[in-house]
């Protein structure tokens, strides 16, 4: 193996392992996104506020 080959692999890897950074960074950050909007629209007091129909 000479050192043209180590350097392709190498390469390829550091692009693979980049990439799953990303990735996971954008799964990351996608969870906190909905993760806040998820809490803030189940924890609004209008959301607790609603009339109870009549019992009649």
């Amino acid at each position: 193996m000479n050192r043209t080959d180590l350097t392709t692999i190498i390469n390829r890897q550091n692009r693979v392992v980049y990439t799953l950074l990303i990735v996971s960074a954008a799964i990351g950050l996608a969870w906190v996104l909905w993760r806040h909007q998820y809490l803030a629209s189940h924890s609004s007091p209008a959301h607790l506020a609603v009339p109870a129909a009549s019992a009649r």
